[in-house]
């Protein structure tokens, strides 16, 4: 499997109409931002979006922010008909090499029986964990939606430096969506 890495310049209208649609369909609407904001957002340094393409088929995209020692991936989709064929894993091994100097963070749903979707909160946990991230013991509150944070690298991460990669990935004033739950 070989994939090819593109990163987002200039809006470049093929690749935002592929990142859009799995942007929309991928994601919850209560767990992204609205579609121009997610775009803008991309004129600060420290966001990049890299869409991935196996020859000219877009398999899915990264959106991550740095912030110090950190590189938050703030969200890694794989349109569903490439899942469980290796990409999500190509992608993050991508992630692990390109930012080998940085700890990896990420947060994914709640993973807790009292939800309906505990199975795919389970399997989306187990999937990180058998490609290295551990437990970084913070979860967060977000627009009302409680996710567990995990990591690769030497630390962990504390709510304090979250709470400023939010900033940066989302802008002043939007941390006051951000919660830490105890």
């Amino acid at each position: 499997m070989v994939m090819l890495v593109k990163v987002l310049f200039n809006n470049e209208s093929n690749i935002k109409k592929d990142v859009t649609n799995l942007l929309v369909t991928a994601f919850p609407k209560k767990e992204r931002p609205p579609v121009d904001y997610f775009f803008m957002s991309l004129k600060r340094k420290e966001n990049t979006l890299i869409a991935y393409y196996e020859k000219d088929i877009f398999i899915g995209f990264s959106y991550i922010t740095i912030y110090k020692d950190i590189c938050y991936i703030f969200f890694l989709a794989v349109k569903k008909e490439y899942r469980q064929k290796g990409y999500g894993t190509e992608i993050i091994e991508y992630l692990k090499e390109a930012y080998q100097d940085k700890v990896l963070l990420l947060c994914y749903e709640e993973v807790d029986q009292k939800y309906d979707d505990y199975n795919n909160r389970l399997k989306r946990e187990n999937f990180y964990k058998k490609r290295g991230f551990k437990d970084n013991n913070l979860k967060t509150n977000e627009y009302g939606v409680i996710f567990q944070t995990a990591y690769i690298g030497k630390r962990k991460v504390s709510f304090l430096e979250y709470q400023e990669i939010f900033k940066l990935g989302f802008g002043k004033g939007s941390e006051k969506y951000l919660k830490e739950e105890k």
